[in-house]
């Protein structure tokens, strides 16, 4: 649309209230014809894990010297991100306008679970134990995982019933506002909305 402002992946507003929503809004303007994709390589997607603190600074820079030593390595990954997105898009997108979500897209979301439980074993840890994860920071989809985990930890908690999306770009959002009844992601969209309905309104005028 005309009056879209375009983001960077280093500007693009983090607004969805958990990772895995915010890796759902890395395409912008899924309703128009030309939805613009943020994650077009491995290094937007550090970019993007970096700013909603799934990793670190000092192993996002770790994984952007190993990416570009494995260069195929790197772009199945970003593959596997974008799948990861569009089973998490699906999925909540659903709850939001108060659908079931379809077998299929539940069913590819408990087997990144699975897999993500895979990677990890109990070790003893003093008095008690801990959950150690079995590949460390060198491998490329470190960056997957705690996505994975926020979706799973979202999907089981109270904070369910407060998923939105917006009513204009179309991003996923927890709702925290205290009567919960948010209908855009954040000002911009709101803003824009408004607009648009009153230059509707002075035209049926005319």
């Amino acid at each position: 649309m005309a009056d879209r402002k375009r983001h960077s992946i280093s500007e693009l507003a983090l607004i969805g209230g958990a990772s895995c929503l915010d890796l759902a809004n890395t395409v912008e303007a899924r309703r128009d014809d030309g939805p613009l994709e943020h994650l077009s390589d491995y290094g937007d997607l550090l970019v993007w894990a970096e700013r909603s603190a799934v990793v670190g600074v000092a192993t996002a820079k770790r994984l952007a010297e190993i990416a570009s030593e494995r260069p195929f390595g790197a772009r199945v990954t970003i593959q596997r991100a974008r799948e990861l997105r569009e089973d998490i898009y699906r999925v909540f997108r659903a709850i939001a306008d108060g659908e079931e979500p379809l077998a299929g897209d539940l069913a590819r979301l408990t087997a990144w679970w699975r897999a993500d439980q895979g990677r990890r074993e109990l070790v003893a840890s003093g008095p008690g134990f801990l959950l150690r994860t079995l590949a460390g920071d060198g491998a490329l989809d470190t960056v997957l995982w705690p996505v994975v985990s926020s979706a799973v930890e979202l999907l089981t908690s109270d904070r369910l019933r407060r998923v939105r999306r917006c009513g204009d770009c179309d991003w996923l959002f927890i709702d925290d506002s205290r009567n919960g009844t948010r209908t855009w992601c954040g000002n911009e969209c709101g803003n824009r909305a408004r607009a648009r309905r009153h230059y509707h309104a002075l035209h049926r005028r005319t």
